[in-house]
């Protein structure tokens, strides 16, 4: 069994899989590591029937804009997802991810739907949309004016409470089987999450000099060795997620930097600033979660313990 990636992204040019970072080094570890692997570019106009023919025997690895029916018919056919329908949707819906994190009694800054005829929190807050990435369109409101285009968006956009301590900065678990990268010692080495093998986390912080700390806005890597409670919140969340792979963030959410709480997650993280920054194999390392992958579990089945 080997892994079939298929990557939605804007462009239906085939070759751009060799030039996009991603993609580029999702094959060259493939190579490295002699994985039975191929790759191709979603395109709507190819039924979902066909995907599945070419995934069928393999784990299916999915990254980018792919539609919910791809993801279903997949798994109606047996092909274990990578990640899976519903660990995808919820990362990527942050009212439900909100939703999510309170269900798991974690802390997480207050959440509401755009729209609303009333500001839904004292000025300034946070708006972003609700299915977004990247850090794209993600803004501080910082008065009625500001809010105005928000408030009629057709629930487009969640606004949530402004956490200023974190302003510019947040703090990043990417989660992935970095078993082999055991041997790497220093500020960026993985960290074993309990009884499961393989699959371990990289922290980080990311920091801008404005709002959005995001690599994609110019957001740059440092390393950050968390409080042995914040590790083990972010492990119980991402746990609970049943992504394969993928990023729990967290806000600093005190002066002293001795409180947090959860932002968001994501279950098609970037990693070149991560590759970047710390010299790990991410890609190896996703590569391997896909391959160990079981059938998908329904998001909030397994719950730890909150520490």
């Amino acid at each position: 069994m080997g892994i079939r990636l298929v990557y939605g992204l804007k462009t239906r040019d085939a070759s751009y899989l060799d030039s996009f970072y991603p993609s580029r080094r999702l094959a060259e570890a493939a190579r490295n590591r002699a994985i039975d692997y191929e790759a191709i570019i979603y395109d709507p106009a190819v039924p979902p029937s066909s995907i599945v023919d070419y995934c069928s025997g393999h784990t299916a690895l999915i990254r980018g804009d792919v539609p919910t029916l791809v993801y279903d018919a997949l798994e109606r056919a047996g092909v274990v997802t990578v990640n899976s329908a519903a660990a995808t949707a919820l990362a990527g819906d942050k009212l439900a991810s909100a939703d999510f994190f309170r269900t798991l009694k974690a802390a997480h800054p207050a959440t509401a739907l755009a729209p609303l005829d009333d500001p839904p929190f004292d000025y300034p807050f946070v708006v972003k949309p609700r299915y977004g990435k990247m850090g794209i369109g993600v803004r501080l409101v910082a008065g009625p004016d500001e809010w105005a285009p928000y408030a009629v968006s057709g629930g487009e956009y969640i606004a949530q409470r402004f956490v200023p301590t974190s302003y510019g900065r947040d703090i990043r678990f990417f989660f992935a089987n970095f078993s082999h990268n055991t041997e790497i010692t220093g500020e960026y080495s993985p960290v074993p999450v309990t009884g499961s093998t393989g699959l371990a986390s990289v922290s980080v912080t990311r920091k801008s000099s404005h709002f959005v700390s995001n690599a994609h806005e110019g957001g740059t890597m440092h390393a950050f060795v968390p409080p042995s409670t914040l590790r083990k919140e972010a492990e119980r969340i991402f746990m609970a997620s049943a992504l394969v792979y993928g990023t729990v963030d967290f806000l600093f959410a005190s002066e002293d930097d001795s409180e947090f709480t959860v932002c968001e997650m994501n279950a098609c993280p970037g990693f070149e600033e991560l590759e970047r920054a710390s010299g790990l194999d991410v890609a190896s390392a996703i590569l391997r979660a896909a391959v160990l992958a079981r059938p998908a579990t329904r998001p909030g089945a397994i719950i730890m313990e909150k520490p």
